[in-house]
């Protein structure tokens, strides 16, 4: 679909001053500058997964993981519609705001299918989704109902037929799908609906171009002093990343120059992923790797429960961090099986790269108890 996605859109009204209504919207800075540095950023198929956080901070600076009709009103007068009248804000919300019952807040899975290409999806009781083996071609937020998860296994005696059993069931507010298209695999499981249900589903191309293609950087080299494994898994990394923060509900905080995010020794409580600026690895005074926007660390702790191993600290003038706290990120690592085959694949290679620092929890035997 063309567009914004979505609803005939009185939303549109908002995204015809982002771009080519753009003059509207007068002055220089606050929200409409930030949508209009958005606009400009947005590619042709869909918005890439920082695009989306970003412009729905603008909405939400507050982070309360919705929208209401006094952050709407807020930015459609920086962008030169101070004259909206409260009936027709309370219209765009209610028509947007479909997944909240009130119709008084626009939730992120709505805020999804008005700025990108996503589609809604209805499936009755019993109907299939997809089954375990089919091609991968889209990625899904339930939006209402259940599903099943099954696994498909072959059965005993040697008859070759398969049996299926219920490994798992997803609510509102779940997603799934990724690990197929993050892994390039067949689709891992049969998704069957306990009862009618209703989803937003991504393609696989439009998630392709929004993740895979911007993790894979377009032929940049490797970065001076990083060997070719350090190189590939950070690379490699980057894709989950990206899902990651579409996925999460994540802290950002901001370190100034000499600043550490942790210690030696510090407990290991935080994930975290640059947003901008440069991070030194430091074990024993030695910097062991530098790190910049769209990097991570702090993973290593979070996945073998031992203490931080190394310092971490900005070296530029400012750095920007987003963060997530042990409890997401281990339901996150039991929730996507590619992401933490991803991540720990990260940590793996960085313990093995630079043993100085130490792996006292066996971080490898770790990755292969976990298959």
């Amino acid at each position: 679909r063309a567009g914004y996605g979505g609803f005939g859109l009185p939303w549109a009204r908002v995204s015809s001053f982002l771009g080519g209504g753009a003059e509207h919207a007068g002055g220089g800075g606050g929200d409409g500058a930030a949508l209009r540095k958005f606009e400009s950023r947005r590619s042709g198929r869909m918005l890439e997964a920082s695009m989306l956080g970003e412009a729905f901070k603008v909405f939400d600076p507050d982070g309360k993981g919705y929208i209401t009709e006094d952050d709407l009103g807020r930015v459609m007068a920086s962008l030169g519609k101070s004259d909206a009248s409260a009936q027709e804000l309370h219209e765009t919300m209610a028509q947007a705001a479909r997944a909240d019952r009130e119709h008084k807040r626009v939730l992120y899975g709505d805020f999804i299918e008005l700025m990108s290409s996503t589609e809604r999806r209805r499936f009755r009781e019993g109907e299939v989704m997809f089954r375990q083996g089919d091609p991968a071609d889209g990625f899904y937020l339930l939006l209402s109902g259940s599903i099943d998860v099954i696994k498909q296994e072959e059965e005993g005696g040697g008859g070759g037929g398969k049996s299926g059993r219920t490994v798992d069931t997803l609510f509102a507010g779940e997603y799934f799908g990724e690990t197929a298209l993050l892994s390039h695999a067949p689709r891992q499981a049969t998704m069957r609906c306990r009862e009618p249900v209703e989803v937003l589903r991504l393609s696989r191309e439009d998630f392709e171009a929004g993740f895979v293609q911007q993790s894979t950087g377009g032929g940049a080299t490797r970065p001076c002093g990083k060997t070719e494994a350090m190189a590939s898994a950070e690379a490699t990394a980057r894709q989950a990343l990206g899902f990651i923060q579409m996925v999460s509900s994540m802290q950002r905080s901001t370190l100034r120059h000499g600043e550490t995010a942790f210690v030696e020794g510090d407990v290991g409580d935080r994930f975290f992923i640059i947003e901008d600026g440069h991070i030194t690895v430091e074990n024993n005074g030695v910097v062991l790797n530098n790190l910049e926007a769209g990097g991570c660390f702090g993973e290593l702790a979070l996945l073998t429960g031992a203490p931080r191993n190394a310092t971490v600290r900005c070296t530029s003038e400012r750095c920007r961090l987003l963060s997530m706290g042990v409890a997401d990120f281990s339901r996150l690592m039991r929730r996507s099986a590619a992401v933490h085959s991803d991540i720990e694949t990260l940590a793996r290679t960085r313990s093995a790269t630079h043993p100085a620092a130490g792996d006292p929890h066996g971080t490898q035997g770790h990755a292969a108890a976990k298959g």
